[in-house]
């Protein structure tokens, strides 16, 4: 399902592409001729299961930009998970789970987001477009002179010992938060000459992962809407270096002969080799193909049985959902590639590979 805000908000909204949907399924699943009558049958149900799961107040939509379901009662399946980016709604009906749309959300990083001033902290937690409030700490910190009879020299250690306790107090929120939750990425933002004394309270296994930019918002008057556009920016340069990244080692290794594959050809047989560490794909990617159900080769043109062993070969039209599953199911990352025009060349398909 497809929960963009923009669209998706209002229940009226989602019960009317879950209407449409679950339509297209059971129109689906009656075209099929090649199902037994107790498949037919259990497929009816698991539909009804769905319908029965999403117009109830279990559905859970909120904070998620998009839900996928797999349900199956013939091996004891339901599952739902929330997705952090909009996706196209549609129905598969399939012997193995549909997971190519699950890709852009497994790539999707968290984050945690620290925002200091001299008496106020803000810590914010969770994919860059959905960030949520984690903590909001205010401390006391003199801010005038009334402690008669201080000396001036006095007076001004007190001030920056109460700043001093204060951000060691948000550093600490930090580290606990990185430690018992998954994050990838840490931005900091504040007022330049108090940023540097925050992060020299950060642990050092929290440090290294702290990116140099800087979130640049007030935080005194700043929204959660208006920190998550900063934080957006930051979100787009870093994936832009990953991506970079990752082309560049792609290319070396094409250019060595080496750890690399480009094209769909290439690409197709490391992963029938299982040398894939890294599966490099551009948004939108459709290739036909074939892939044997016994063994799993796949292979771009085939004279009708396998290679390996001799089975009949199953024709795709959608070379990016079954590449995904094979490099998935060899442990290899994928990633789509946004930022960079790289793959345009290697017809949208790539691959690092670990040997």
């Amino acid at each position: 399902m497809d929960l963009d805000p923009e669209r998706f908000a209002t229940p009226p909204a989602r019960a009317s592409q879950i209407r449409s949907l679950l339509d297209r399924a059971h129109r689906d699943l009656e075209a099929l001729g090649d199902l037994t009558h107790d498949e037919r049958v259990s497929l009816r149900g698991d539909l009804e299961r769905i319908d029965d799961f999403l117009t109830s107040p279990e559905a859970p939509y909120k904070g998620a930009r998009g839900l996928a379901l797999f349900c199956s009662s013939q091996v004891n399946l339901f599952e739902v998970l929330q997705l952090p980016r909009s996706t196209e709604a549609r129905v598969v009906i399939g012997a193995t789970p549909f997971v190519e749309p699950l890709v852009a959300g497994l790539q999707s990083r968290r984050w945690l987001v620290a925002l200091v001033s001299r008496r106020e902290g803000r810590v914010l937690e969770g994919p860059a477009d959905g960030l949520q409030e984690g903590a909001h700490l205010e401390d006391f910190v003199h801010g005038q002179h009334d402690q008669g009879g201080w000396s001036q020299p006095n007076y001004e250690r007190s001030i920056e010992k109460d700043t001093e306790d204060h951000l060691r107090r948000v550093a600490d929120a930090v580290n606990r938060l990185w430690r018992t939750e998954r994050f990838h990425r840490l931005a900091v933002g504040g007022p330049p000459e108090i940023v540097p004394r925050f992060e020299a309270h950060l642990a050092g296994d929290v440090r290294p992962n702290l990116i140099a930019e800087r979130v640049a918002v007030d935080l005194s008057s700043a929204s959660e809407e208006q920190i998550r556009r900063a934080v957006a920016k930051l979100v787009a340069e870093d994936e832009r270096h990953t991506e970079r990244d990752a082309l560049d080692r792609l290319e070396a290794g094409i250019g060595s002969g080496g750890r690399g594959a480009g094209g769909p050809y290439d690409t197709v047989v490391a992963l029938n080799e299982h040398r894939v560490e890294v599966l490099m794909l551009e948004p939108g990617l459709d290739i036909r193909g074939f892939r044997c159900p016994t063994c799993g080769l796949l292979a771009l043109e085939s004279d009708g049985h396998c290679p390996a062993d001799g089975s009949e070969m199953k024709e795709f039209d959608h070379l990016t959902e079954t590449v995904v599953e094979a490099a998935l199911a060899q442990g290899a990352e994928v990633m789509v590639v946004h930022h960079c025009p790289d793959l345009g060349p290697l017809q949208g398909i790539g691959a690092i590979l670990r040997f």
